[in-house]
């Protein structure tokens, strides 16, 4: 499957850097360009997810007197995660030089109540509505707080190294996008990880239309169908693969859904930015009846097909068809 990465033009960042400009002689930091993207993993009732980034910074943890690396997004950038799913991604920052070393980071994204910028949803059935980055309220080192912006904090360290720094902030949104109590919706800070794509393996596949048919034929369900394959960890066999919901078998570690190509109408589905491990993976048409609060009242869940213990390596992709 083909992996697609869509970078912003460089002149649409602008940075701050603490030191820029002076004489750089007196400095022993090694320096090495970094490039930091954003991707998804699906939500079943959502046709448009968009997060309109403001600010990344970039926290060193090595020196007690290194300030924050600010970069500031002007404009700001709109983002509907929907379109990078898999191995898709879309660029914040692109080939930025950054010091070797530990960081820990922020990402700024606006909230939906922003007078001019805000972050959205447009729902299957209710239209369009407020989405709220639930993250930490501030960024630490003196990184100033804006109104109405939430804030990812990745209290995580990662590492930039002297070479191969290309790392994305992945959102699955499956589990992570709750509903809240005002007609609004809400990102959650837990179900957003950040890895370093060139130390990441994928995963993909291609649905058959006889098991993409049998499935509904045989399978009941009084709230229609979503097609999804769902990722395990490890060789887990079919019968002990279990829903989000945690009621059973093992729990997921995320799904994808299953996505017909616009022209040929094949049916595929990809995983991207996996650590290199074994998985198992589950194909299912009854997704939209599972979710982290339950199946839904009065619904069954089960998995439809399986192939198990595949072997996922860097910078490869396996193939698990159903």
């Amino acid at each position: 499957m083909t992996m697609l990465r869509t970078i912003l033009l460089a002149g649409l960042i602008t940075a701050v850097l603490p030191g820029c400009g002076g004489d750089d002689s007196s400095s022993s930091s090694t320096i090495t360009p970094m490039t930091l993207s954003v991707s998804d993993a699906p939500s079943d009732e959502m046709l448009e997810v968009v997060v309109v980034f403001s600010k990344v910074a970039l926290l060193p943890i090595d020196d007690d007197d290194a300030e924050p690396m600010v970069f500031n997004l002007d404009p700001v950038l709109s983002v509907n995660l929907l379109d990078y799913q898999g191995s898709d991604a879309k660029a914040l920052i692109e080939n930025e030089n950054i010091a070797v070393g530990s960081y820990k980071m922020c990402v700024f994204a606006n909230d939906g109540d922003h007078p001019s910028d805000p972050s959205y949803v447009i729902h299957s059935d209710d239209g369009m509505l407020p989405l709220t980055v639930k993250g930490d309220g501030s960024c630490p080192q003196g990184v100033s707080k804006e109104d109405n912006t939430g804030v990812l904090y990745f209290n995580e360290t990662f590492n930039v190294n002297a070479s191969n720094n290309d790392f994305v902030v992945e959102f699955d949104l499956r589990r992570g996008i709750k509903a809240g109590t005002d007609d609004d919706y809400t990102i959650q800070r837990t179900s957003v990880d950040i890895v370093n794509s060139v130390e990441t393996g994928a995963l993909g596949g291609d649905v058959s239309d006889s098991l993409f048919g049998s499935c509904e034929t045989e399978t009941t369900s009084g709230t229609g169908f979503t097609h999804a394959v769902y990722l395990y960890s490890g060789n887990v066999a079919q019968e002990d693969m279990g829903p989000f919901a945690g009621t059973s078998g093992e729990t997921p570690i995320t799904a994808a859904n299953v996505l017909a190509d616009e022209e040929s109408g094949d049916k595929s589905y990809q995983f991207g930015y996996l650590t290199p491990g074994t998985y198992s993976v589950g194909y299912t048409c009854v997704a939209n009846n599972d979710s982290e609060d339950g199946i839904t009242e009065g619904e069954t869940f089960s998995i439809y097909g399986a192939v198990s213990g595949i072997e996922v390596v860097a910078d490869e992709e396996a193939e698990a068809d159903f």
